[in-house]
């Protein structure tokens, strides 16, 4: 080997071991300026109100801002993507719900991976919807609802926060197993409660963390709740399988993920945090006054979760036929 090639090979592997230990010491030093959170859901729903409590204790133990953009639309798949798309350098968080692993069944052509494209972090936290109604509508318990359901089929409607989204699905799960059918009137976020406290909805399932409020006011009646246990805030309502439906319960989870190919010690670094963040009494004591249950999983953990909800929610769509609009 002549000099300047053995020069130019010495050289090359400084400039790459300087690399290295330049990218393990921003990692170590993480975070050095504010991080930017995308959620693509609309504010005030029941996985921005989780959101906003976890991240905001985590800018706390950051000691960095984490500002807090809310991305809505398309199922949560245009935020999605942003964050699928955005460099790998740990300042870019994705915080998404259950609906981050619905997509794949309702629209094909994803601009992205969900199981390929993001780096996850930490499930921070699942809550259960409510089953509500106005209290105009007369019904007392779900069984009621079916009934007039199956009286008049096709008739009763029902809202979400658009197609394919976590209430979309809850709403199918339920149809599904009290064989009635019902028309769903989508709408973009999570702004449909007024229709069903004016009546001009028949019914929805809302995450308890946001409809709790106009519950407690008398302004929407709970006929069950979702999860596979009685809420803590509403004990006197049966949830779905109580009333005798089986396969009805489904819970709504949150998590946070990264771009895929960020740093490893960054992923670590902010799950350690996250896990700090849902044993500290700010965001423990928030979370139990909404019915949310901490998920302290690993990021290994999340991804098989992740996985395994994709391929039943896949099953799910193909049953009811949902296709985005």
């Amino acid at each position: 080997m002549t000099r300047p090639a053995l020069a130019l090979l010495l050289a090359s592997g400084l400039l790459a071991g300087a690399a290295g230990a330049a990218s393990a010491q921003g990692a170590h030093e993480w975070p050095v300026k504010p991080i930017r959170a995308i959620v693509p859901i609309a504010p005030g729903t029941g996985g921005d109100v989780m959101s906003r409590i976890v991240l905001n204790q985590l800018s706390v133990q950051l000691n960095q801002p984490i500002v807090i953009e809310n991305k809505g639309g398309a199922g949560g798949t245009i935020g999605a993507n942003m964050v699928a798309r955005a460099e790998p350098d740990g300042y870019t968080l994705l915080s998404n719900t259950i609906a981050h692993a619905i997509a794949p069944a309702i629209y094909p052509n994803l601009p992205y991976d969900v199981s390929k494209d993001f780096a996850a972090v930490i499930p921070i936290g699942n809550v259960p919807s409510a089953l509500v109604v106005s209290p105009s509508k007369g019904f007392k318990t779900v069984g009621d609802l079916v009934a007039a359901a199956k009286a008049k089929p096709g008739t009763l409607t029902y809202a979400s926060a658009g197609v394919g989204s976590s209430t979309h699905l809850t709403a199918e799960r339920m149809l599904q197993s009290a064989g009635i059918t019902a028309i769903h009137v989508p709408f973009r976020g999570g702004g449909f409660q007024p229709e069903i406290i004016a009546g001009r909805v028949d019914f929805a399932y809302s995450p308890i963390a946001t409809c709790l409020p106009n519950i407690k006011e008398g302004n929407l009646q709970a006929l069950a709740v979702s999860g596979a246990k009685r809420a803590s805030s509403l004990p006197d309502v049966p949830t779905t399988l109580e009333a005798g439906f089986a396969d009805s319960d489904y819970v709504i989870w949150v998590g946070l993920f990264f771009p895929a190919k960020t740093p490893r010690e960054i992923v670590d670094r902010l799950h350690d945090e996250a896990i700090k963040a849902l044993q500290s009494p700010a965001v423990r004591d928030r979370f139990a006054q909404l019915d949310v249950e901490p998920m302290p999983m690993s990021p290994a953990e999340f991804d098989q979760l992740i996985r395994k909800e994709i391929v039943s929610n896949a099953a799910l769509a193909r049953a009811v036929g949902l296709k985005a609009d």
